[in-house]
């Protein structure tokens, strides 16, 4: 796999995965689709990592902790 296929790919797991989070939102908190559309994310995620090194690729950190609290 090429690097601009490999990052074609990773984009496009991105999308899937936002469209996931979006679908899994609108759903009751133990509904059947709520519960597959995570399991989507978990399973985009493990690809990210294998593509990337890292299954946390997608993932947004908190890079200041300490302005929860403001």
């Amino acid at each position: 796999m090429s690097f601009s296929d490999r990052q074609h790919f990773i984009q496009t797991l991105a999308v899937c995965r936002n469209l996931a989070i979006t679908c899994g939102q609108g759903e009751h908190r133990d509904s059947a689709l709520q519960y597959r559309c995570k399991e989507l994310i978990d399973s985009i995620d493990d690809v990210a990592g294998e593509l990337v090194g890292d299954s946390s690729y997608f993932k947004i950190v908190d890079v200041n902790p300490a302005a929860k609290g403001d």
